[in-house]
């Protein structure tokens, strides 16, 4: 493991010759840290001896926030010590005994066989042990697809912010591109060297003798086709569908398709995380159809406008007939109705309302009687940051990620507007979006919503 040593007395130097002799490759002895030097050397875990070592809190938190993994030598007494005892990282005495470093060392080869997880550690770290567990235990729903019934509405853009807002506020996040058109997951995050992707995992998993599919799906098989961000170790991804043969035989068998749909869920699920699948607005495709019938949380994402409001008039009149030919109408009402949250997005003023008010009554007149409350209600962002968080050669541009990082005034109403909608799903993660600097608490109760432009 390539580990930054941090200290400058004999204790550091000591520990320098353990690791070494121990196959660990010391990147960097250093006396002072600061989050620069995180761009500077290339490490997965850092050992602090804090009595020979300049370092904060504050610091160590950038470098978890950064997938780093921490082991903190410090006394009893130390403020270090206490912190990591309540973040619960691994802790050892100063000056350590050789039981002490043997003990450090049993810990790093855990950490290097996975046993340590980076994405835990952000979360005791940058929320806490009490908000980090209030969080995993409140997910109202886990499985999680983010559709439209047309082109142009920023669906893409909505799934990538929603991942990237619950990963920041501690939720481990799986992303899965599902889009029948081929996806654009890999260029939104910048991904330039995957695991594997969709289609990848599909063709490996029709080439397994029927039967074995279930126990893979109980494997690691599925967890290790993500691919894990490197700077925020909370969000793995899956690039989807790019293939240039049309007539692909693994989007053909829809039973293998939907056991593989099936087992990315409950794999990421199984973590304790959400699972959120883009699936593009190609109902009739095997991986849609699949990817929607496991689902627990639907996201429609549409601008308010007439041609969004007939698309998905028909898309939901489109799914409950072909419930009720399983399950009756009075089912699948019920089925779509606790599933399905509109995202209204890129809305100016309130012409959500008026929109909304036309799709209801639209269904009211095919004798649909759908309690459809609008789920989200995502305000038009500025062009120029709109195009910078898909265009520039930073991920951290992403909107959500950018406001996190630069508190732009401008994004304010976008940040809010998204993790109110995030909510429905899981409803901690305000509590965590205020400790992550997402939202910002005002005084007297008193919170801006949002501040819509004008026409």
């Amino acid at each position: 493991m390539q580990i930054l040593l941090l200290g400058a007395g004999t204790v550091t130097s000591r520990l320098n010759l353990t690791l070494s002799e121990h196959d660990h490759v010391v990147t960097a002895q250093l006396a002072t840290f600061t989050p620069q030097h995180l761009d500077l050397f290339d490490f997965q875990a850092m050992v602090v001896v804090s009595p020979e070592a300049s370092v904060t809190p504050e610091g160590l938190v950038r470098a978890a926030e950064r997938g780093k993994l921490l082991f903190i030598v410090a006394g009893a007494s130390d403020g270090l010590a206490a912190w990591a005892n309540a973040t619960a990282l691994p802790a050892f005495a100063y000056p350590p005994s050789e039981k002490e470093v043997g003990d450090l060392l049993l810990a790093l080869r855990r950490a290097e066989a996975g046993g340590l997880a980076a994405d835990e550690q952000y979360r005791r770290t940058v929320l806490g042990s009490d908000l980090a567990a209030r969080i995993g235990s409140n997910l109202a729903v886990r499985k999680i697809v983010v559709t439209s019934p047309k082109g142009g509405t920023g669906k893409t853009t909505i799934a990538v912010n929603l991942a990237v807002a619950l990963a920041l506020c501690g939720v481990t996040t799986y992303l899965v591109d599902a889009d029948a058109n081929a996806g654009t997951l890999q260029y939104h995050l910048r991904l330039e060297k995957v695991n594997s992707s969709l289609i990848n995992l599909l063709r490996s998993e029709l080439e397994r003798p029927q039967g074995v599919l279930s126990e893979v799906a109980s494997g690691a098989t599925y967890l290790q086709a993500f691919t894990q961000l490197p700077d925020l170790p909370t969000l793995r991804v899956l690039p989807g569908l790019v293939t240039d043969d049309l007539s692909d035989q693994a989007l053909d068998d829809e039973v293998r398709v939907t056991e593989v749909l099936k087992g990315l869920y409950e794999a990421g699920v199984a973590t304790g995380g959400v699972v959120i699948v883009d699936v593009g607005n190609n109902p009739a495709h095997t991986v849609h159809r699949a990817a929607m019938r496991i689902a627990e949380g639907i996201a429609i994402v549409i601008r308010p406008e007439i041609p969004d409001l007939a698309e998905t008039r028909r898309w939901i009149a489109r799914m409950i007939r072909a419930l009720s030919g399983v399950a009756g109408n009075g089912a699948a009402v019920e089925f779509v109705g606790s599933r399905v949250k509109v995202c209204y997005n890129m809305v100016l003023g309130e012409d959500f309302k008026t929109a909304h008010r036309l799709l209801s009554q639209a269904l009211r007149e095919d004798r649909i009687e759908l309690a459809l409350s609008p789920g989200g209600v995502i305000p038009f962002v500025d062009h120029r940051l709109a195009s910078q968080a898909v265009n520039s050669d930073r991920r951290r541009d992403i909107l959500i990620w950018r406001y996190r990082r630069e508190h732009l005034e401008e994004l304010s109403p976008f940040s809010e507007a998204l993790l109110s909608f995030a909510a429905h799903f899981v409803p901690a993660v305000t509590e965590g979006a205020q400790r992550v600097g997402l939202l910002n608490s005002r005084p007297h109760g008193k919170r801006k919503l949002f501040a819509f432009r004008k026409k």
